[in-house]
């Protein structure tokens, strides 16, 4: 019977908390996201530098095949084509201008 009272009681008037109760649960989430920040920053930073590595892999490879491609015969005998082709279009757009 007492618990039914006190139950009622508690329905009928609000609980209140103490500023102390406030103040220890506030200091508690701030250092719960405290912790938090930490731990995400520490994880950033390995996924920064992962990142910073694969872009520097990628950066070399991209330099290495740049000069595959440019000192290869097919990409100079590809390029004297092109040069070749591209004259050929200049000679001919000026010879329809002449007729």
């Amino acid at each position: 019977m007492k618990f039914l009272f006190w139950k009622l009681m508690e329905t009928i008037y609000e609980k209140k908390k103490t500023s102390n109760e406030v103040l220890m649960e506030y200091y508690w989430f701030y250092e719960h996201r405290d912790h938090l920040r930490n731990e995400w920053k520490k994880e950033d930073d390995k996924l920064k530098h992962h990142c910073d590595t694969l872009y520097a892999e990628f950066e070399e490879l991209y330099r290495q095949e740049k000069s595959r491609e440019e000192n290869s015969k097919s990409a100079r005998i590809a390029k004297k084509l092109e040069q070749m082709k591209l004259t050929e279009e200049l000679v001919s757009k000026i010879k329809l201008k002449k007729l």
